[in-house]
Formats: structure tokens, C-alpha cells, sequence
């Protein structure tokens, strides 16, 4: 039955209706009455930013965690541009998002409006998965209900929504829609057979697994084949413990830098890739050789093949193409390959070794230690992100994100924020460095504001460490990478934070256990020297 509202009433109906409980908004000229409609749903909380870019990446963090849509609502112009580095970040990585961003007067558009962009329509389309701008009240619900179908649909990704300010003042009869599931794809059972034939006749089969298997929920399945072939498998960082990493299966210790990957994938005969695009970051960059008979599981057909040849592609949700593989290979035997178990496990140990002594090891193992497995970590673009993505160990599923192809700076701290206010329960920790945290320090009066606990530590190497060893091997001179910065401690206290410092791994263990029961969010600082070699692992 149709409803006589404002336009800003049926967007706001909409994204009740669509299950959203948090709304993320900085307040602005042109996005007046969409918050003012919020206040007619208790049900609705509504979290206000220092920045547009921090509360994009909240929504980012939100997502990535609970596989559930924060809405942000920003002003047109400024506020769309501030947005689309997040926006960006999610494209890449598969995150499920919705923008609902204003835009000037329909009569205005073009003409120099307040806050107007040359083309905020391009902008937003050259970088969302879907974008649309409604032209009339009518129009509103089944806009939202279509970018929350394709936020979610087979490849995840982000979505825009423009509602000129004419039409959120503007009343119309309006049909609210209930939230629609997109319906889960599978492929035809002759190629799920083929693919059981290409495994059960395999004499050196592997599983190489990326974020898609996360995002599915496919662990019992995952790990139910890999015993039952009893075959290797490799998780790329955005997959971290979708197999424990304590699994005597797992070969993901040290990635794809340091760990076994190239070795078993030169050697392997089949190799089972679930959930990964295998693009630069996740495969192309470090030259791994894939055999000829590959098969590669995706929920999107483009992702398919794209950068290696394939031999089975089977595109669908990886938990029911898994289930569908299982149900013909358990009609069978269990494998008996020639077992990994203990080359895996030697290896490690070995690599272990070998790093331990480095002071990046015994951070990193400073903070596995005082992390519960439960605790979920972002990282951020940094040097530290690699130690984290080699050694940092996960033994649950959508425990670790960072972000791996678009790379902005920030990420960590607002994301993890984004978690937080998703699971207000959970242990959430960032880890950044400097430069990064500078990006996004503004977010931290949103942290004690409302009260998202979350742990920050941030490696503080006075600059853009990485970047400047770079530069330094490179060409043996570096330029625009020293930042001296603020005291963080003292940074923490003024906004109402908790601020300490870690001079060692062993300080840096004690300070992280306390952390957990401090009821504000806490911040610590670790100095690093960019010139310590044993930090260049």
C-alpha cells in the first residue's frame, strides 16, 4: 500500500526496511532531511564523523566484519569526493556497501550549484559496482532496494544512490519494499564433475584460497576437502584463518614472500583456486606458476581466467560449489596423497627460526600473544602490514582484514572503528604506522564519542618508512618520506583517549594485555628506527 512522504522519509523507509540498524553521516547542507528523517526510527542509530573519508571507511570495516550494510550519507560534492577513497578500497576488495550521497536541485544541476561537481555522477559511477540518481520521489525505494541487491550480489561491491535536494523535500506516493536476498548461483553439475575427476586423479593437488571463501562462509566445507583429499593449502591474506593456520595442512606461514607457496605450486598437477581473482596482490606480483589443469571458483565470471589459464572454471558461491564438490568426491575413498604434513611443519618451523630473532618477529609476536582468537586485526598500507600478512597467525575466519589492491592510507584506523560499532563485544585492534594514522587521526573524538573501544598501535617510524627504503635502494637518496610527527601519547590524552608507549616487544605484550580492560579507546605508540635492519624483513 502506498505511503504519502517525503522524498528523504522514503529513503530513510527504505533502509529500515532493508534491515539497517546504523547510519554513518556528517550533517550538511544538502543532506538536511534525510538526518531528519532518521529521527522518526528509534530503531536507527546515527554516528557522526570528523570526515567524510574516516566514516566511508567505518562503513568499509562494518561491512568486512559482519557482511551487513552502515549506510553513510553524505553531503553532494565535497562529500562525495572525501567518500571515494573508501569507496575505491571496497571495489577492489569485494565489500558490500551503499552510498546514499545528496546532489544539488535537479533545476540547478549543471549551472554552478552549491556544492555541485562537474559530473558527481560519472565520479560515482567510474568507481561503484552500481550508481543511479533518482529524478523523482516515486523513484526512491526501488533505487536503494537495487543497490542493496547489487551491493551483495555474486562479485560484493559498493553502490551509490544520488537523491537531488528538491526531491528529498518534495512528497510523493511511495511503495516500500521489503529487502530482497539475491539469489546464490551454481554451476552446472557436468563441471562440478569435472572438476572432481581433475582432483581425484591428481598425483600433487593444492587449494589456493582468497577473500570470496571468507565471504561465503565456506570453513567446514574448506576444510572438510582438504582432509578429505589430504592436500595442501595456501590462504592469501585476505583468507587468513578460513583454514587455521594451525591446521598441519596450512603451508600460508611466511606468504607468498617467504612461505612454500612457490615451491608446491610449481610441483602441483591440479590446484584448486576458491574465492581469489589471483591478481597482482594476491598472485601475479610474486610470479607464481600455475599448473595447466586448473579449476578456480568465483562468484563472477570476469574473475575467471583472467590472468592464468583455466581449465574448470565453476562460477557460484564458493560454500555451495564446495558442497556440491564434496557430494561427488565423498562417493569415494579418501585420497592417500603422498602426505605434507611434515614438510609444511618443518618449513615453519625452520622459517621460524630464522625470523626470531628479528625485531618485526618479536613484535609481531608480542601482539600474537596478548590477542585472543577471536580478537579481530586490521592493518594498514605499511611496513608493518607485511609482517602481519606473513607471520601474524588467524585460526578463525574473518579475523584479519588490511586492504590489498587499492592501498589507501588510513584504512586500519577508521575500519576498525567500523568493526567495533558492528560488534561492540569483540577485541578489535588496528595496527598502522604513523604517516597512516595522521590520515585518519580525526576519527578518534568519533572513538571517544561513542565509545568504540578499540586498540590502536601505531609503529611510529617518523615518516613513510617503507617508501623511503625504497627510495634509498632504489636510488640511493630519498625525498618528501621524513615526517616528524606529534606525541601520540600526548595526542591520545587530549582527545580523551588512553596514550602509551612501547619501547620493546616485551613492553609492548604487557601494555596490549592491559588495553583489552581499559573502558576508552587506548593508543600505543611504538618508536621504530627506519634504519634497524633487523626491522627489513
Amino acid at each position: 500500500m502506498s505511503e504519502y512522504m517525503t522524498g528523504a522519509q522514503a529513503a530513510i523507509a527504505q533502509l529500515v526496511a532493508e534491515g539497517v540498524t546504523d547510519i554513518l553521516s556528517i550533517p550538511g547542507e544538502h543532506n538536511l532531511f534525510l538526518c531528519d528523517a532518521v529521527l522518526d526510527y528509534p530503531q536507527l542509530r546515527l554516528l557522526a564523523s570528523r570526515h567524510e573519508q574516516g566514516l566511508a571507511y567505518m562503513s568499509n570495516g562494518y561491512a568486512r566484519v559482519s557482511h551487513k550494510i552502515a549506510v553513510p550519507i553524505v553531503i553532494s560534492g565535497p562529500g562525495v569526493t572525501n567518500s571515494l577513497t573508501a569507496l575505491g578500497d571496497a571495489y577492489q576488495d569485494s565489500v558490500p556497501m551503499v552510498l546514499i550521497a545528496a546532489q544539488a536541485p535537479l533545476v540547478q544541476l549543471g549551472k554552478g550549484a552549491f556544492h555541485e561537481l562537474k559530473d558527481q555522477s560519472g565520479a560515482l559511477a567510474s568507481i561503484v559496482k552500481w550508481h543511479t540518481r533518482v529524478e523523482s520521489v516515486e523513484e526512491i525505494p526501488n533505487a536503494i532496494r537495487h543497490a542493496f541487491i547489487q551491493a551483495y550480489e555474486g562479485r560484493p561491491g559498493p553502490t551509490a544512490v544520488e537523491i537531488p535536494i528538491d526531491i528529498q523535500m518534495k512528497k510523493g506516493h511511495v511503495d516500500i519494499y521489503p529487502s530482497i536476498q539475491p539469489p546464490v548461483s551454481c554451476p552446472d553439475i557436468s563441471q562440478i564433475r569435472e572438476a572432481a575427476i581433475l582432483l581425484r586423479n591428481a598425483n600433487i593437488p593444492m587449494i589456493y584460497v582468497g577473500r570470496g571463501a571468507v565471504i561465503s562462509g565456506c570453513a567446514d566445507e574448506l576444510q572438510t576437502l582438504v582432509e578429505w583429499l589430504n592436500l595442501p593449502c595456501f590462504n592469501t591474506a585476505l583468507a587468513k584463518g578460513i583454514l587455521p593456520e594451525n591446521h598441519s595442512l596450512n603451508l600460508s606461514w611466511g606468504g607468498c614472500k617467504y612461505g612454500l607457496i612457490r615451491e608446491f605450486i610449481q610441483k602441483a598437477d591440479v590446484v584448486l583456486v576458491i574465492g581469489s581473482s589471483l591478481d597482482d596482490s594476491d598472485a601475479t606480483r610474486f610470479s607464481l606458476q600455475f599448473p595447466d589443469k586448473l579449476i578456480q571458483i568465483d562468484t563472477n565470471h570476469e574473475n575467471v581466467g583472467r590472468y592464468y589459464p583455466v581449465n574448470v572454471g565453476l562460477i557460484g558461491d564458493a560454500k555451495q560449489v564446495l558442497t556440491q564438490l564434496l557430494g561427488e568426491l565423498t562417493q569415494y575413498d579418501k585420497q592417500d596423497h603422498l602426505s605434507m604434513n611434515n614438510v609444511i611443519a618443518h618449513y615453519k618451523e625452520q622459517g621460524i627460526k630464522e625470523k626470531q630473532t628479528t625485531l618485526a618477529w618479536q613484535f609481531i609476536s608480542a601482539i600474537q600473544k596478548a590477542i585472543s582468537k577471536e580478537t579481530i586485526v586490521f592493518g594498514d598500507p605499511s611496513w608493518v602490514n607485511g609482517w602481519t600478512v606473513y607471520f601474524l597467525e588467524r585460526n578463525l575466519p574473518n579475523t584479519f582484514h588490511c586492504p590489498r589492491n587499492f592501498c589507501g592510507l588510513g584504512f586500519s584506523f577508521s575500519a576498525a572503528l567500523g568493526a567495533k560499532l558492528a560488534f561492540p563485544n569483540r577485541q578489535i585492534l588496528s595496527l598502522i604506522g604513523d604517516g597512516g594514522f595522521l590520515f585518519s587521526n580525526a576519527e578518534l573524538a568519533t572513538a571517544v564519542q561513542y565509545q568504540l573501544n578499540i586498540v590502536t598501535i601505531i609503529f611510529n617510524d617518523q615518516g613513510y618508512g617503507s617508501i623511503k627504503r625504497r627510495q634509498i635502494k632504489g636510488f640511493g637518496r630519498s625525498i618528501g618520506v621524513d615526517l616528524p610527527g606529534p606525541d601520540f601519547v600526548k595526542m591520545a590524552e587530549a582527545f580523551g583517549a588512553i596514550g602509551v608507549r612501547a619501547e620493546t616487544p616485551e613492553q609492548l605484550y604487557s601494555l596490549l594485555k592491559k588495553a583489552w580492560e581499559y573502558n576508552r579507546p587506548t593508543i600505543i605508540e611504538v618508536p621504530l628506527d627506519n634504519t634497524d635492519p633487523s626491522l627489513d624483513v
